[in-house]
């Protein structure tokens, strides 16, 4: 975005470090041009504010305090080291009283605010009033008795100064241009939003066409230095990071946290009849954008409601109360009952007045404006955890009935990052939460859960360490995995640009066949997203087969934070293992075998626990197992000799595995695949098979590097001595290795 080289030119952290201090006359004040330096750094503020108050004699020697034990520092005179928590008491605290020192921040309102304004088209009777329209504009803010005063007039440039208690505005207008340009600086918690609004509708000129920042600081805890407040809402809103055009729809407080609603556009000029985008802010944090809530929301439901085996008919989801996860779940035909169970009823009903967008429903036949007012739509405005212990009578673990369970269960709440911050967060990601979720599901049902921001990925240096904030994640999805099928549960990500990142999301599917329709095809995917949306969404949906595609493997970032965080981890040393193939242009070149392939011979030499079969695997033929059993089926069914024949073929030379559902290679041109591996005396050992899982092993349910390298794992061999030159691997007729 483009700026007048007029706007903000009169500094940008002005902190006047007069008006902090109560003790001085705050209507004299200095004034200079908008080129001037007006600035003074946080330290010179508080600087003067000391001058003026009386010297502090610091506390003489710690006094001992007979009844608490404790002196006045605070610390036990048996560990004068180790502060206790017990606060001062009794004799430790006249101590700092009887000293005449006052608090430097007592008396001073929690935080320093100011607002910068700018804008043009002021019309020239408006800049005569200006005056009196600033005046109206402070008190519609809360400021009341504050002075104002023209404090210097040139040619072509008037400063108007308002100075009393803990603030002081200073405008500089043109009346030649009808520009204005406005610094409000103020130590009160007084909201400021209102002040822009105030402004342009006082000085009759579009609120779209004002710019504006405001900016927070906050004392430290210390006392000793002002701190800046960041937070999505500050940055993005008030600061008006990369942001034209915002303007405040809705600030709620509910019984839970603070609702807002802002209504943002990037553009300058802002396009006639283009719709801006809206964000909703819970507690100053964003939680979505109508710019793209649609990849997020998309990608949270879609999946999880195409992996299901049959069609998902009763889904609950946790969370989402702007509605948009409801809206992605409804277009879905299989629906009949879709449970929204969220705490905060303030969210639900702020999102129908401002984010009409976000939950609305008027595909189908007939089609509903509001998702909420779908008949499949079953709002539930309790706590989740309360809710579910209600539904399954304490215990959905102990033989809860089928009718109450679901197919698919999505938990768009917290992110695991705030874990930290609350008990009911902590409880959410808890064994047993998880473990009633799970049990909650029928058996072929699917779970889904955004994960908060992705890990970063890995420069594989020594001493790398920026992932380990993100271990604790590693943790959760490894819990989850536990209570699923094996292998069967993913972790994928999609970058959110309002986000301004990759997020993270996990499914996790209770029966193979969910597993199995995860790893389909684009074909598959695209038939099933034809054959379960509601006809007239279809084209509403941009997630499809290719995107399914895209997160079926489970992210670089991942598997590296998974091997770090797992040490000793089979699967792991197995990509660090090394492969014949390593350096060699030619595939299998360590290999020669006659004409008719009956004598295999070694031609270069071999190390020990050397992976000779990665060949094999990249050229292998890949069928799902319930492919192949289908299309015996079908060749028995009709009595088709020829496919009879391939599924003879497959039996005879395919090699099995449990991964992606199930599935079966035949190495196609393989020198390597013809050895009898692992048959008689042969140094070479047979395919590695797959990790018999338990709870105590390192290898889990979800493994990372075995999911993301299936068909080196599925179809892997090894020297499992050294082999050297000349020796034969093979001789005779191929058979297949006895049973």
């Amino acid at each position: 975005m483009m700026r007048s080289t007029q706007a903000f030119s009169h500094g940008l952290f002005f902190l006047a470090g007069v008006f902090l201090n109560t003790g001085l006359n705050l209507t004299q004040t200095s004034v200079s041009g908008p080129n001037a330096a007006l600035s003074a750094a946080p330290e010179a503020a508080l600087a003067l504010r000391s001058a003026a108050a009386p010297e502090c004699p610091k506390c003489p020697a710690p006094v001992e305090c007979e009844e608490c034990d404790h002196d006045c520092e605070g610390r036990s005179p048996d560990s004068p080291d180790s502060p206790e928590d017990t606060p001062l008491q009794h004799e430790c605290e006249p101590c700092q009283e009887e000293s005449g020192c006052p608090d430097l921040y007592a008396s001073r309102p929690p935080e320093f605010q100011s607002v910068q304004v700018d804008f043009g088209g002021a019309a020239d009777d408006k800049i005569r009033s200006a005056e009196s329209l600033l005046a109206a504009a402070l008190k519609s803010t809360g400021f009341e008795a504050i002075a104002g005063h023209v404090a210097a007039k040139t040619t072509g440039e008037t400063v108007i100064t308002f100075a009393g208690g803990f603030t002081r505005l200073d405008a500089y207008l043109w009346p030649e241009t009808g520009a204005v340009s406005i610094d409000l600086h103020t130590n009160t918690s007084f909201d400021l939003v209102p002040f822009v609004p105030a402004l342009a509708q006082n000085f009759g000129v579009n609120v779209q066409n004002v710019r504006w920042k405001i900016f927070t600081r906050e004392p430290a805890a210390s006392g000793d230095r002002l701190m800046f407040g960041k937070n999505d809402l500050t940055v993005q809103m008030l600061e008006g990071e990369g942001t034209f055009y915002r303007r405040r729809l809705s600030n709620f407080q509910s019984k839970y946290q603070n609702i807002q609603v802002w209504e943002t556009d990037d553009n300058e000029p802002i396009e006639p009849g283009v719709e801006m985008n809206r964000i909703l802010y819970l507690d100053e944090t964003q939680q979505s954008a109508a710019d793209d809530e649609i990849i997020y929301h998309e990608h949270l439901i879609h999946p999880a409601m195409l992996a299901h085996p049959t069609g998902a008919k009763k889904v609950a989801i946790l969370g989402g109360g702007e509605g948009a996860s409801l809206r992605e779940t409804l277009r879905h035909s299989t629906v009949t009952e879709a449970y929204m169970i969220e705490l905060d009823g303030g969210v639900v009903e702020e999102s129908k007045k401002y984010l009409q967008q976000m939950n609305n429903c008027s595909f189908g036949e007939p089609g509903y404006k509001s998702c909420f007012d779908d008949p499949r739509t079953r709002l539930v405005l309790e706590d989740c955890v309360g809710w579910f212990k209600n539904r399954f009578k304490g215990d959905a673990c102990a033989g809860a009935a089928n009718e109450s369970k679901f197919d698919v269960i999505v938990m768009d709440l917290l992110d695991p990052e705030y874990k930290a911050e609350g008990e009911f967060a902590k409880y959410l990601y808890s064994k047993k939460q998880i473990e009633t979720l799970a049990c909650a599901l029928n058996d072929d049902g699917v779970f889904v859960a955004q994960l908060g921001e992705s890990p970063f990925q890995m420069s594989r240096l020594p001493g790398d360490s920026k992932n380990k904030e993100y271990a604790f994640k590693v943790d959760i999805v490894d819990m989850i995995s536990r209570h699923f099928a094996p292998y069967g549960t993913f972790v994928y990500s999609r970058f959110i640009p309002s986000f301004k990142g990759p997020w993270t999301y996990v499914l996790a599917c209770k029966s193979t066949a969910c597993v199995e329709r995860w790893h389909s095809n684009i074909a598959a995917v695209d038939l099933a997203k034809r054959q379960r949306l509601i006809p007239a969404a279809y084209n509403q949906v941009g997630f499809d087969g290719a995107s399914q595609a895209k997160i079926q493997q489970i992210p670089l970032e991942w598997q590296e934070l998974y091997c770090d965080h797992t040490p000793g981890s089979p699967s792991c040393d197995f990509l660090r293992m090394r492969s014949a193939e390593d350096g060699a242009l030619t595939p299998e070149s360590y290999l020669t075998a006659d004409s008719d392939s009956k004598s295999i011979t070694v031609a270069r030499a071999v190390g020990t626990n050397v992976n000779v079969g990665m060949y094999g695997g990249a050229a292998a033929l890949e069928v799902p197992r319930s492919t192949l059993e289908a299309l015996r089926t079908f060749a028995d069914a009709h009595n088709l000799s020829e496919h009879k024949q391939v599924v003879s073929w497959f039996d005879k030379y395919s090699q099995s595995c449990d991964l992606m559902g199930g599935r079966v290679f035949v190495p196609l041109n393989s020198v390597m695949s013809l050895v009898d591996q692992g048959c008689g005396e042969t140094a070479i050992a047979a395919r590695a098979s797959l990790p018999v899982l338990s709870k105590t092993q390192n290898d889990t349910y979800w493994n990372p590097p075995l999911m993301r390298h299936a068909r080196e794992f599925c179809t892997a061999a090894r020297a499992t001595k050294g082999l050297e030159k000349g020796t034969v691997l093979r001789t005779g007729t191929h058979s297949s290795c006895p049973q």
